[in-house]
C-alpha cells in the first residue's frame, strides 16, 4: 500500500474517530391554525387564520466516560415558533412582507457528566413542561402552557440527579434573574481646590466643577434572584407518583412563590394511558409600587393518551384558580381543554412525518371584570429527522 493511500486512510480514521460520537438530530414544522377569541368584558371578538412555523436543530457530542455537550439552534420565538408566514425580518425597508426571515439562537446550551449514580450538567439547560412550572411563573395566565410558550422549555442554571432506591432524585437551580449588585458609596469630596487639582464626583470620575461639597450615602445590597425545583419518582401501591416542589429565592419584597404537587399514573382505561395532577402555589409578598399582590392558588389536570385506529389520541382537561391574599378577594378560574389526533405518515430509520389535528379551549373567568375564550384550530405537520 502506498503512503498516500495510507495517509488518506489515516485521516479518514481520524475524522471518523473525531466525529463518530457527534450526532445531529432536528424537527420542522408548519402549523396552519385558525385562531377565534371572545373577550366578553370588552366586547371583543376576533377571528384570524395564519401558518405558524419552526425548525430546531439538535447537536449533541460524546466526548467519553459519561461527559457530554448538548445544544439545541432554533428560533427564540413563543414555542420556539420562527414566526407566521408573510413576517419576521425582512432584507430591506422596501422588501415585502413575504421576505421576513427568522434568526437563530442557542435555545439550550449545556454540558455535564451521565453517572450510574450522580448526574450534572450546566447552562441553558432543558426543563420538562408539567403544569405546576404554569401556576408557578404565570399566576395570572396559569394555563395554554405558559412556561412552554414563553420559556420554550429552557432556563439558565444547573441540574443535579442522584440515583436513591432505584429512582433520581434531580435538583434544579435556575437563575431567574442577574439582578443582584452591592453598591458601595463612600464619603467623598466633590471640589476642584487648587491643592487637589482636580474635582472628583462620587464615582471617582474627573469633573469640572468649581463647588465644594461633602457627601456621604448608605450601603445597598441586592440578590440575583433563583428558583429550585425538586422532584423524585417514587412507586405507590403500584401506581407511579412524582412530587414535584418548586421554591423561588428572592430579594427582601420581592415576589417569591412557593409551589408544590404531584403527578399520578393510574391504571389504563379501555388501553388508555391516564394520569393526574394536582398543586398548589402561594405567594406571600404585596407591593403596591410594582403591583404586586399576594395570592394562593392550585391547579389539576386529567389526561388520556391511547391508541385509537391508526393514530393516537391526547385529551387533556386542565383547571385551576388563583385568589388574591385581600379582603372580598374575588378568584381568577381557568380551564382548558386539549384535544389532538397524531397519525404519522411516513415513518423510517432516517425519521418520521406527523400530522396532527388540535383543538384547545382556553378560559379565564372573574367575577364582574373578565370572561375570556380564545379557541384554537390547527393542523400540526411536523418532519423529525435523525
Amino acid at each position: 500500500m502506498s503512503k498516500p493511500s495510507i495517509y488518506l486512510i489515516s485521516i479518514f480514521l481520524f475524522f471518523t474517530c473525531v466525529f463518530a460520537e457527534v450526532s445531529i438530530t432536528g424537527d420542522a414544522r408548519v402549523r396552519p391554525r385558525l385562531d377565534i377569541m371572545d373577550n366578553g368584558a370588552y366586547g371583543i371578538k376576533s377571528e384570524d387564520f395564519y401558518y405558524y412555523y419552526r425548525a430546531r436543530i439538535l447537536i449533541a457530542a460524546d466526548i467519553g466516560d459519561g461527559y457530554f455537550f448538548n445544544t439545541r439552534l432554533g428560533h427564540n420565538g413563543t414555542t420556539s415558533k420562527i414566526g407566521e408566514f408573510g413576517t419576521g425580518l425582512t432584507p430591506s425597508s422596501t422588501s415585502v412582507p413575504g421576505a421576513g426571515r427568522g434568526s437563530v439562537d442557542f435555545m439550550e446550551m449545556y454540558f455535564g457528566h451521565t453517572g450510574e449514580k450522580f448526574g450534572w450538567s450546566a447552562g441553558i439547560i432543558p426543563i420538562t413542561h408539567n403544569p405546576l412550572l404554569d401556576i408557578h411563573y404565570y399566576p395570572s395566565i396559569i394555563l395554554d402552557k405558559p412556561w412552554d410558550t414563553y420559556n420554550n422549555n429552557a432556563a439558565h442554571g444547573f441540574n443535579l440527579n442522584y440515583k436513591f432506591a432505584g429512582q433520581k432524585i434531580d435538583l434544579k437551580l435556575l437563575v431567574d434573574n442577574n439582578e443582584g449588585k452591592k453598591i458601595v458609596d463612600a464619603f467623598f469630596v466633590e471640589t476642584s481646590d487648587t491643592s487637589y487639582g482636580y474635582a472628583v464626583d462620587s464615582l471617582g470620575h474627573i469633573v469640572q466643577d468649581t463647588t465644594i461639597s461633602l457627601s456621604t450615602a448608605a450601603d445597598s445590597k441586592t440578590k440575583d434572584q433563583y428558583t429550585m425545583y425538586l422532584s423524585y419518582p417514587i412507586s405507590l401501591m403500584g401506581l407511579k407518583m412524582t412530587p414535584q416542589f418548586l421554591m423561588t429565592l428572592a430579594d427582601a419584597g420581592n415576589p417569591a412563590p412557593m409551589t408544590y404537587g404531584a403527578e399520578l399514573n393510574l391504571p389504563k382505561v379501555a388501553g388508555f394511558s391516564v394520569s393526574a395532577f394536582a398543586g398548589l402555589t402561594n405567594q406571600s409578598v404585596t407591593d403596591s409600587l410594582t403591583g404586586t399582590a399576594a395570592y394562593k392558588g392550585w391547579i389539576s389536570r386529567i389526561k388520556l393518551v391511547g391508541k385509537l385506529g391508526p393514530g393516537t389520541l391526547v385529551a387533556s382537561y386542565d383547571m385551576a384558580n388563583t385568589t388574591p391574599d385581600i379582603v372580598a378577594a374575588v378568584s381568577s378560574k381557568f380551564t382548558y381543554l386539549w384535544l389532538s389526533y397524531s397519525y404519522t405518515l411516513h415513518k423510517s430509520e432516517k425519521g418520521s412525518l406527523v400530522l396532527a389535528p388540535t383543538y384547545r379551549l382556553y378560559t379565564n373567568k372573574i367575577e364582574g371584570s373578565r370572561e375570556y375564550n380564545r379557541a384554537k384550530i390547527e393542523l400540526t405537520t411536523q418532519i423529525t429527522f435523525k
